[in-house]
């Protein structure tokens, strides 16, 4: 079997976000004080989550598990032990757990050993082995966005750009983590099932007709660069502020890597110079991430009420500006999307913050589920 080297699949800008946010004196100074208090939140907290009335897997009980896991660890380049235990849940559950100095962990719900065919199986197995072996959780969430030291007025450790910052990462992460996962899977529709399955449990939708919108999208992208620049003020361009597994932007970047000669080589579909290059499908992602860049906040026109708005949650000023201004629906959903993640970094937030939430969803004129796609993202960091 071929062994690809890990940084032909992961991710270029996950790559460089990643590094972008490891050079910040706050990024550095909240992962200090999670080192600090492992017990409270992170790792730890995680592991005793998903391992608690967990069985590990051995080969004589779970071959065919075993037997894919290997081969895609194989195909990957990771070295080292992985051990897979599986949970009794009747969900289809999958995460990747890594608390030095224990052995890096795979878990699987029961239902999903049950109903995942062989390459859905292989995707799962992959994916979760892309997040180990990218070192996803160098950047713990939602513990860094969490971190605080009340002797200080500030409050939270990480700015609001750092925030922002650590979502977008978050969300490359996970495309370099389906990268992996198609590699190992080798099928695309396959891996977009799982894509499906997890997110609403379902294993029998098709989802030949979201892939082939999908593909419809990136080549029209591929085709007419300015196509990126165009503004629509409907609620399919919101498309890209789901956090769900199956969102639309996730499964495009999926459909891209799909497309590039790195994937075509591994599958063994490589003719010629065919295929995109791992830099144009990066160019993809990174536009359909940009609504998560908090560079807006140092070059909008009242950069001042936006980080009032972010640090205080004083937002009238900042709403009065934007109804003025007649603001894009994208700018205004971010607004909440980015208000939602500040004010619940774990996605833990009362009734009546919610209701608040939903009170500046409504004033902004945007649909109600962003802020509830934004609370699930941030529940949810890393599927």
């Amino acid at each position: 079997m071929a062994h690809v080297n890990p940084s032909i699949f992961q991710s270029a800008l996950e790559r460089r976000l990643r590094d972008e946010l490891l050079a910040g004196e706050d990024t550095q100074r909240a992962l200090r004080h999670v080192d600090r208090v492992p017990g409270r939140f992170g790792a730890v907290a995680r592991q005793r989550q998903l391992l608690s009335n967990a069985f590990k897997l051995t080969r004589p009980v779970a071959p065919r598990v075993l037997d894919a896991l290997a081969a895609c660890k194989e195909l990957l380049g990771h070295e080292g032990p992985v051990d897979v235990f599986i949970h009794p849940e009747p969900m289809i559950r999958a995460a990747a757990v890594y608390a030095p100095p224990d052995t890096p962990a795979i878990v699987l719900s029961s239902r999903l050993l049950e109903v995942f065919q062989e390459a859905e199986l292989r995707f799962i197995l992959g994916h979760e082995l892309g997040h180990l072996a990218f070192e996803h959780f160098t950047l713990p969430l939602p513990a860094m966005a969490l971190a605080s030291d009340w002797d200080e007025e500030s409050g939270r450790l990480v700015s609001p750009a750092t925030a922002l910052g650590l979502y977008r990462w978050n969300r490359a992460a996970e495309a370099s983590a389906d990268r992996a996962g198609l590699l190992c899977a080798r099928e695309l529709e396959a891996s977009a099932s799982v894509l499906l399955a997890r997110v609403s449990g379902w294993t029998a939708g098709s989802v030949k007709s979201e892939l082939q919108a999908a593909e419809r999208h990136v080549d029209a992208l591929l085709s007419d660069p300015s196509a990126r620049q165009r503004r629509s003020e409907d609620e399919e361009a919101l498309g890209g502020f789901r956090a769900h597994a199956f969102s639309p932007w996730r499964v495009r970047a999926l459909v891209a890597f799909s497309k590039t000669r790195t994937f075509l080589r591994s599958a063994g579909r490589y003719a010629s110079e065919e295929g995109l290059s791992d830099e144009e499908a990066d160019t993809l992602l990174a536009w359909e991430l940009r609504e998560l860049d908090p560079s807006y906040l140092g070059k909008s026109e009242h950069p001042e009420l936006l980080q009032l708005a972010l640090t205080t949650g004083k937002l009238l000023p900042v709403l009065e500006q934007l109804y003025q201004e007649r603001a894009a629906l994208s700018e205004r959903a971010r607004l909440v999307q980015h208000f939602t993640l500040l004010k619940a970094p774990d996605g833990v937030v009362d009734n009546l913050g919610y209701l608040e939430l939903k009170q500046i969803a409504g004033a902004l004129t945007v649909p109600s589920w962003l802020v509830d796609e934004a609370l699930r993202g941030a529940s949810n960091p890393l599927d």
